[in-house]
């Protein structure tokens, strides 16, 4: 993972106008909000390994989605899906993701009730795949990824599994735990983590899973934690449940930490409406933002 360069810098200036923002500060907020709400200005396609990707023996099938008017180079990110679910359930990030400029691989698992760790597995081999579309002769991505810039994400277990695979590699830039399952574990990872949750999530209750996730990652290591009022296991099937805020906070924390684009900070400074608890925690900035855990 690279430096925090200009984060707290970054932090400082965005949150400074507490009271009556100017009308300049007003529409800088209001375009960068606008740039990160819905699909983004990119034309997507994808690639399957028919097209020739590697078949890594770690996942079981893989769809790679890609911007194809984008200039590279290119941050990438692979999803896997959580117990019993196939890699159509999270199939949605795709596009979207890469409607913003993100190459995004979402895998299916060698057996649908892998445990978290071999969905860390598996992430982290399919790491390897997209990271070899970079060098591969007929691939549309050949030099247009930055292998430099690559994180990982999951459902339920593949939340799980995400947070695993930074333990195992501390050099990922990012991490989406998206309605985590994985009970009685610290994530000791330097690696910048979203953690996603429902308040009414039945399978992964939030004070069994995504709160322990949030509150047994290093307080060193840049997090947020987003629980949707309301939200249930499902949430995190498509970036545009909650009215949309699920993919608008998602895509602004890989804006910050993947893409590096720090100017988007200034959008977590504000709760979404549909957030029951919402947790920032940043080096170095004291105590979090938001309603406090409980």
């Amino acid at each position: 993972m690279r430096p925090l360069t200009g984060l707290v810098t970054c932090l400082l200036f965005a949150t400074s106008p507490l009271h009556g923002q100017d009308s300049a500060q007003d529409d800088r907020i209001g375009r960068l909000k606008a740039s990160v709400t819905g699909s983004g200005p990119h034309e997507t396609a994808k690639l399957r390994e028919r097209d020739g990707i590697r078949n890594g023996p770690g996942y079981d099938g893989a769809t790679i989605h890609y911007p194809t008017d984008a200039e590279g180079p290119l941050p990438g990110i692979v999803i896997v899906p959580g117990f019993m679910a196939s890699e159509r359930s999270v199939s949605r990030w795709g596009p979207f993701l890469a409607s913003h400029g993100i190459v995004t691989m979402t895998i299916g698992t060698n057996q649908r009730n892998a445990m978290p760790e071999a969905r860390a597995d598996a992430l982290l081999d399919a790491v390897t795949t997209l990271e070899a579309e970079n060098t591969r002769k007929e691939s549309p991505l050949n030099g247009r990824l930055d292998t430099e810039r690559i994180g990982v994400g999951g459902w339920s277990m593949g939340g799980g599994g995400a947070q695993q695979a930074a333990v195992q590699d501390p050099d990922l830039d990012v991490v989406l735990a998206l309605c985590p399952w994985k009970p009685g574990h610290s994530f000791n990872h330097p690696v910048p983590v979203m953690i996603l949750a429902g308040e009414d999530d039945t399978p992964a209750p939030p004070s069994m899973h995504a709160l322990v996730h949030f509150r047994k990652t290093p307080d060193t290591t840049p997090r947020l934690y987003y629980e949707v009022r309301d939200g249930s296991h499902s949430l995190a099937y498509s970036p545009t449940n909650a009215d949309g805020d699920v993919g608008r906070i998602a895509l602004t924390w890989l804006k910050c930490f993947l893409s590096d684009e720090e100017e988007y900070l200034v959008l977590l400074e504000e709760e979404p409406r549909s957030a029951k608890r919402f947790l920032l925690e940043l080096p170095d900035e004291g105590p979090p933002n938001g309603n406090q855990p409980g």
